[in-house]
């Protein structure tokens, strides 16, 4: 008897341009089960709800220059970072992490959802969405909390490694981290027959989390604010909410730091 004919091939969902590899992909569609028991107990009716779909893709970046791959308006990704929070492939992106690693290649997880009913319709160029759906929606350009102009971090980076973020190392050096976008809150509403209404993205936040081997040269909030606004577009606003150090005995100091920024909905 023959293999049976099952592939082994990631889908790539958002249909995201040719330097974003596809690792894995997937969709889960939960339901709710509203029922009414007889005196008996027994389930006399029951109704299944099965308005949402949930997305997730996860990619590596395999190119020259990821910044421009994220803007590039031929490819899939330009909503994710510029139109953060619109809609692509019928996908309400409502999170993305960026994960760095000193020996690989970065990772982006992608997470979104629509609804069968009055599905969300915000996106922007190459979706076909109306601009207006997008702001309505609730969008926000993110792509300069990767500091990228001339010189930068991001500038020409090509994927592999831990950008510094315009941070004063000195002797040390970036061990791990990751950029998050997401929104404190997506707020769907549905209606008499809870069937899905409305939805809008409220209070998008950007954070950025790094480790260091070794101690920096700018190692208090105080220094790393002052990096962080010496980048050209300084980050949207982004300031240091913690550091850590830790000084052991049987291996090399260590230093932690989390970075946020709030910046805001478009509005045109």
């Amino acid at each position: 008897m023959a293999d049976a004919s099952v592939d082994i091939q990631a889908t790539n969902i958002y249909s995201v341009g040719a330097n974003f590899k596809t690792q894995n992909s997937g969709d889960d569609e939960p339901s709710v089960n509203p029922t009414a028991n007889d005196e008996s107990g027994n389930v006399s009716c029951e109704k299944v709800i099965t308005d949402t779909t949930n997305y997730s893709q996860n990619l590596k970046y395999c190119g020259t220059d990821f910044i421009a791959d994220f803007k590039d308006t031929s490819t899939a990704p330009v909503p994710f970072l510029e139109n953060f929070g619109g809609t692509f492939n019928s996908k309400l992106v409502t999170a993305i992490t960026i994960s760095f690693n000193k020996v690989d290649y970065c990772t982006i997880d992608i997470t979104s959802h629509n609804h069968e009913v009055n599905a969300h319709d915000g996106g922007a160029t190459p979706t076909g969405a109306t601009r207006s759906d997008a702001l309505a929606l609730g969008i926000c350009d993110v792509v300069d909390f990767l500091p990228n102009d001339t010189g930068e971090a991001f500038d020409g980076w090509n994927g592999f490694g831990i950008p510094d973020f315009g941070i004063t190392l000195g002797e040390a050096a970036p061990d791990g981290g990751s950029v998050s976008f997401s929104f404190g809150s997506h707020n769907d509403k549905t209606d008499d027959q809870g069937d899905h209404l409305v939805g809008k993205n409220l209070t998008p936040k950007c954070e950025l989390s790094l480790d260091f081997v070794g101690v920096p040269t700018s190692n208090t909030k105080a220094l790393i604010n002052i990096d962080l606004a010496a980048n050209t577009e300084a980050m949207l606003g982004a300031v240091c909410d913690s550091v850590a150090t830790n000084d052991d005995n049987l291996e090399f100091d260590t230093f932690s730091c989390v970075i946020h920024a709030y910046p805001s909905l478009a509005t045109a």
